[in-house]
């Protein structure tokens, strides 16, 4: 698994914060279960560490997610602008 979030997953993980309160409560409660719900699994060996840990972000915010409507309106943007493989064998190389 990489250390970064591939596209698909990225685009799955805007989808479910926009559209899905359950998911949002799971990944507010557990950030780094809810992403292994949608194929992200960070490397043991990178968990903890800034920079190679995707999941530090996320646990670091400061106020809760933004609402539905806000991830929903600006989620094409960001995905226009997300920098990473599509999917796993992408990254592969």
């Amino acid at each position: 698994m990489a250390n970064r979030l591939t596209k698909a997953v990225a685009r799955a993980l805007l989808d479910k914060l926009a559209t899905d309160d359950a998911f949002r409560a799971r990944f507010e409660r557990d950030p780094r279960a809810a992403l292994r719900e949608l194929g992200h699994d960070t490397p043991a060996a990178d968990r903890g560490v800034r920079g190679r840990d995707p999941v530090t972000n996320f646990e670091e915010l400061q106020g809760g997610l933004a609402s539905k409507e806000t991830i929903a309106a600006e989620s094409d943007q960001i995905m226009a602008t997300y920098d990473a493989p599509e999917d796993e064998s992408s990254a592969r190389g």
